[in-house]
């Protein structure tokens, strides 16, 4: 094959990589609930109040979660040094801490 083939190949692999796979998984994830939310809706009788309370529901527990992860993820990783004063003590590699200074 020639170079530039193999270049243009390589950029469309790299763009499907980087994009259409991380921005395709919300909608994988998507699909799969109304699947199962339709699913109990024909199996059990659910009405239709009461699958959307547990979506609802699902949602706040799902961004609940998150939010505890990414503190969890940014306490870990803001290892602060005790100091005087209310501000803590952060190298200059620490920009993405919670306590850096902006």
């Amino acid at each position: 094959m020639k170079k530039p083939v193999l270049t243009a190949l390589g950029v469309a692999g790299a763009c499907v990589a980087c994009c259409t796979i991380p921005l395709a998984m919300p909608l994988f994830g998507g699909a799969a609930v109304l699947g199962l939310t339709s699913w109990l809706g024909v199996h059990f009788q659910i009405g239709l109040e009461w699958l959307v309370l547990v979506v609802m529901a699902s949602v706040a527990a799902l961004v609940w979660g998150t939010m505890v992860l990414v503190r969890r993820r940014r306490a870990r990783t803001c290892k602060s040094e005790p100091s005087s004063g209310s501000e803590c003590a952060v190298s200059p590699g620490a920009e993405g801490c919670g306590c850096a200074p902006r």
